[in-house]
């Protein structure tokens, strides 16, 4: 029997709405609408369809659904402008359980141990249910004991850091006006995942930090409660635990007494080399320590925007942006070790390797490598010559 949710959950993990869906099969809305309600049976064409543009076989839609639902709208950390689309959530929650699911097959038989962020991630609980401190002395020594707990020594190792703390990262089209989101599923495991428009890695590594601010701080907040003047307020928390994160005090006081011209954009070059933070970043870092006066302040801003820097910094083309690399290390360690069958995988839920290619996106053809070669039974025979065979016979 025709199963109408499996097609509604590959429709939604794709991004498409069911009018969007209609016109890719060049049917009505109200058919995918009678698909997905089990109400009618798709045609066989129109089944062929659905399995080359979702890269399932053609059984998957005959089979139960095995989505668990792990992911929930109130531990999604969008930015406060990202909330308002309903429709936006919904499919990154269909997004989150497809990538949950397929991280447990793949890890089912390792023995994973306790990874260091949930600790870390408890500590600061504790920390802001006990503290008297004032929110804001709160938040920076969390940020304060985070990189000191993570042994961040340098900036460039922070993506590398945060997955080899246990944080899953992962790149998404989140189209033009998303960044970056972060997630924690019912059992604890922690996400970060970010936009694949292209931007700069110092704004990547902003991004990263400004996540890690929501999954330390914001673990007992109901987000989907919130109303927009409390998801901005904790946006700026977040964007505090990030800037003090990324720029450790006593060192950055020091590098910064070192500029000639406070007020100038320009001379931030080395320390946005050093600490791979913005210019932005560094002169408002610098600006709430009370390094600059408020005249060097308002003249650095408008430099900034005379030079059109808001739009693009020095650094940005020549830094190249780093990509999550633990998934991949995951994949190819389970199936190189044979710890995972990629065939029986594929066959037990009914996709193609494609699937999962583009699910984390992957390279298109990065599981190729791992799929068994299908016996060929006449690799060893001759072909005869039936004139030199006649020959002999007679």
């Amino acid at each position: 029997m025709f199963n109408g949710e499996k097609l509604r959950n590959l429709r939604e993990l794709n991004g498409l709405s069911r009018k969007e869906l209609a016109d890719k099969l060049n049917i009505s809305e109200q058919a995918v609408w009678q698909y997905e309600n089990d109400s009618i049976l798709p045609r066989i064409e129109i089944l062929n369809q659905l399995r080359n543009l979702f890269h399932v076989e053609t059984r998957y839609f005959f089979s139960p659904e095995y989505l668990i639902v792990k992911a929930s709208e109130e531990k999604i950390a969008y930015r406060a402008k990202d909330r308002t689309s309903r429709k936006k959530t919904k499919l990154e929650l269909t997004f989150l359980n497809y990538i949950d699911h397929y991280i447990n097959c793949f890890e089912q038989h390792l023995l994973v141990p306790k990874t260091p962020i949930i600790s870390i991630r408890e500590e600061s609980l504790k920390f802001i249910e006990r503290s008297n401190l004032e929110r804001n002395e709160i938040i920076k020594k969390i940020a304060e004991f985070s990189r000191t707990k993570l042994s961040l020594k340098d900036n460039k190792d922070l993506m590398y850091t945060l997955e080899n703390s246990g944080i899953y990262i992962l790149e998404k089209n989140l189209g033009s006006q998303i960044d970056a989101y972060s997630a924690v599923t019912k059992d604890g495991r922690l996400y970060i995942i970010l936009g694949t428009v292209k931007k700069s890695a110092v704004r990547r590594n902003f991004d990263l930090a400004h996540e890690l601010g929501h999954l330390l701080l914001h673990a007992n907040v109901d987000m989907d409660t919130l109303s927009p003047n409390e998801l901005n307020i904790i946006e700026k928390e977040a964007y505090l635990f990030a800037s003090v994160f990324l720029l450790p005090e006593k060192e950055f006081i020091s590098d910064f007494s070192e500029l000639k011209r406070k007020s100038n954009p320009d001379y931030y070059i080395d320390l946005k080399r050093k600490y791979l933070v913005s210019i932005a970043a560094l002169e408002m870092r610098a600006y709430g320590l009370g390094l600059l006066s408020y005249q060097e302040n308002r003249y650095f801003w408008g430099q900034l925007t005379r030079k059109k820097y808001k739009l693009f910094e020095p650094l940005d083309d020549e830094i190249p942006p780093v990509k999550p690399g633990k998934l991949r290390y995951l994949f190819k360690f389970v199936l190189t070790k044979n710890v995972v069958n990629l065939d029986n995988l594929l066959n037990q839920f009914n996709i193609q390797p494609t699937f999962l290619s583009k699910l984390f996106n992957l390279d298109e053809h990065f599981f190729d490598h791992y799929l068994e070669m299908e016996k060929d039974y006449f690799r060893e025979a001759k072909i005869i010559d039936m004139d030199d065979f006649r020959d002999k016979a007679y």
